[in-house]
């Protein structure tokens, strides 16, 4: 009898601390499916900045090709470059209504024309995929052909630093994340 009367309330203990650590697991495990959640989200942004610049490039090749004259390969150089060069700043460039100014998918339209529609379009689908997304395209100077830096950019929630990536060129402001691709044509 003496036994039981030293274990009063001991069980009432025991269940509240029991109840206590399963509060802490549960809101632990709350935590984590929620960095998990924002966690998702960037990755699934960088994921687009990534399929963006990868389809600007194959736009820029198909068209480089098409308006290339081998006879004059350095002066087709210089005005393939000139036609897609893109480098405005980032809050002028993503509140911009990018709008195609020929509709050279039903009419015949230069090189030029084509490269004008291709910077455009690939705008307004950086508006559409990502969150403030838009883009810079800037040519670099001393390489072998044509080389291009292109830059996809978009507001990344939660991130408050500005990000050392982002080139100069672009002013982005802090809260902006980059995601740089270089490539040869």
């Amino acid at each position: 009898m003496r036994k039981l009367r030293n274990q009063r309330g001991a069980t009432l203990i025991e269940i509240m601390v029991s109840i206590l650590v399963m509060a802490i697991g549960l809101l632990g495990l709350a935590s984590l499916q929620v960095n998990a959640m924002k966690f998702q989200k960037t990755a699934s942004q960088r994921s687009e900045a990534t399929q963006a610049a990868y389809d600007l490039g194959e736009r820029m090749r198909s068209n480089w090709v098409m308006g290339t004259n081998p006879a004059n390969i350095a002066a087709d150089r210089t005005a393939n470059e000139a036609k897609y060069t893109f480098n405005d700043e980032y809050l002028v460039s993503s509140s911009a209504a990018h709008t195609p100014p020929n509709n050279c998918k039903t009419a015949t339209c230069s090189t030029v024309q084509i490269a004008a529609n291709d910077v455009q379009e690939w705008l307004r689908s950086l508006q559409r995929r990502l969150i403030g997304g838009t883009g810079v395209i800037v040519p670099v100077a001393g390489g072998v052909g044509s080389t291009f830096d292109v830059t996809v950019m978009w507001r990344e929630p939660g991130f408050v630093d500005v990000d050392a990536t982002c080139p100069a060129v672009a002013r982005a402001p802090a809260g902006v994340r980059c995601f740089n691709l270089r490539f040869s044509i």
